[in-house]
């Protein structure tokens, strides 16, 4: 009977260290992951500040470079610290990317196939889908007259039948939506990701903006100072802050026009702000 109650006993104890130590577990696992968010929030605030605080002292440097400068159509780089973190911003002319408002079908496609890495016929129906889904929509009822459906966002394409979410967000890099936009491609201020659409569609047409470009940049030192106007540059700027934190680079993107906002002082505003996120080291550099 003794040794009965003994091996119960001991059962007991067995199922209750058993039970204690799921317990433990279970509570280090949590604060683990509190712990692992907490980072990432901190990481993300970090990002938030550091970038767009560079993305604002980039936008000063562009605009006081002088009007010859600032009328110049090609992006432009600078690395900033701030504090112990160190960011690069890129400031891209946004009439030098492909506006999902305006942009024809054989744009559309040549964007699909090349950015988006899928094959010519799929790229052929999604690009018609775009073009007709931006066709004017006659009202019901009469003396409404006609709307036309335009994108907002780029995540407004998602609406389109044959788009996916990968497929936007390999494009994302290449395009450009939003009242700001001038409404169609300056291609001397296309990064090259971006004329490689142009050498697919119209490989004559490339290679002559190539030549201007080439032109222009051998020529730039000497009509530099030139007084040019500073409203014929660019009018708004995508501004990418690369954000090295943590082991990581983190991407901060911002839409800039060049027009004063009505309750600041500051010569631009911001129109679009994008949540920071983590991208692959140095992706951008070839841009």
């Amino acid at each position: 009977m003794r040794r009965h109650q003994s091996g119960v006993a001991l059962a007991l104890v067995v199922w209750f260290i058993a039970g204690m130590s799921l317990l433990v577990a279970g509570i280090v696992s949590h604060a683990r992951v509190d712990a692992g968010m907490t980072q990432l929030h901190l990481a993300r605030a970090k990002t938030i500040a550091a970038g767009d605080g560079a993305i604002a002292l980039a936008m000063l440097e562009r605009l006081n470079e002088g009007s010859s400068a600032a009328s110049q159509s090609a992006a432009s780089q600078s690395a900033h610290m701030l504090g112990s973190i160190g960011v690069r911003v890129q400031l891209m002319p946004a009439n030098g990317l492909v506006d999902l408002n305006t942009a024809p079908k054989e744009i559309l496609m040549g964007l699909f196939v090349l950015g988006g890495a899928v094959d010519v016929g799929q790229a052929q129906i999604v690009a018609d889908n775009v073009v007709q889904w931006r066709q004017p929509k006659t009202g019901a009822r009469m003396g409404r007259g006609s709307s036309i459906n335009r994108f907002y966002a780029p995540e407004d394409v998602l609406r389109v039948d044959g788009m996916t979410r990968s497929l936007l967000d390999s494009i994302r890099d290449y395009v450009v939506v939003g009242p700001w936009a001038s409404g169609g491609i300056d291609w001397n201020a296309s990064p090259e990701a971006v004329m490689g659409l142009l050498e697919q569609v119209n490989p004559e047409r490339a290679n002559t903006v190539r030549q201007r470009r080439d032109a222009q940049s051998r020529t730039s030192g000497l009509k530099r100072g030139q007084s040019s106007g500073r409203n014929r540059g660019p009018t708004a700027f995508r501004a990418d802050a690369l954000v090295e934190y943590g082991g990581r680079t983190w991407l901060r993107r911002r839409w800039v026009s060049v027009v004063s906002g009505a309750n600041s002082s500051l010569p631009w505003r911001v129109v679009r702000t994008e949540a920071p996120r983590v991208v692959a080291q140095g992706m951008r550099e070839s841009e």
